[in-house]
């Protein structure tokens, strides 16, 4: 693990970080755009409010505009609110990923795994219905089984392994032809 340790972190902060932060930016911007709006319709709201006391708007439109505007903004406000929360719990994942990495320094040099250790990387354990496959004539049960770790989610680490190790040949290609 210890001459993994470097390139796993790497990875897993870059791939969560890169993801997260992407999807979080475009909910900043609509967080942001929706709250912009909302306070413009107040504005608006006001324009027309005045315009129907001074008879420049009659009260039938003033009735359709007023409530129009009032339907866009309680919507706004919906989004408003939905896109808060998850904008929260988002930050709260970034967050994560640097807790996980903690725990996974914390056991850099384990030996044994036990029940503790198991408990501080593991949320949950998923595993699939069996089926079977023919491969090279044989009949074969399968189950697919995912691991879901605390702070990060599910990991690919041969994933993982394999662009660490396609990353390191392309260094050492490079190193060679210079």
């Amino acid at each position: 693990m210890t001459q993994y340790e470097d390139d796993f972190i790497q990875r897993a902060a870059e791939r969560s970080l890169r993801e997260r932060d992407k999807a979080l930016a475009q909910k900043k911007a609509v967080l942001a755009q929706s709250e912009k709006r909302i306070a413009e319709l107040d504005v608006i709201f006001k324009r027309i409010y005045e315009d129907n006391i001074s008879g420049k708007l009659s009260d039938e439109r003033f009735i359709k505009l007023s409530r129009d505007y009032e339907q866009e903004q309680a919507q706004l406000k919906a989004v408003v609110e939905t896109l808060g929360r998850e904008v929260k719990q988002q930050e709260q994942k970034k967050t994560n990923v640097r807790k996980f990495i903690s725990v996974v320094k914390k056991y850099t040099d384990m030996t044994q795994l036990d029940a503790t250790i198991l408990r501080e990387f593991v949320e949950q354990i998923r595993v699939s219905e069996t089926y079977t496959t023919d491969e090279q004539q044989k009949r074969m049960k399968i189950r697919e089984i995912e691991i879901v770790y605390n702070f990060i989610g599910a990991f690919d680490f041969e994933g993982a392994r394999e662009q660490s190790q396609t990353a390191q040949d392309k260094n050492n290609a490079k190193v060679g032809a210079a």
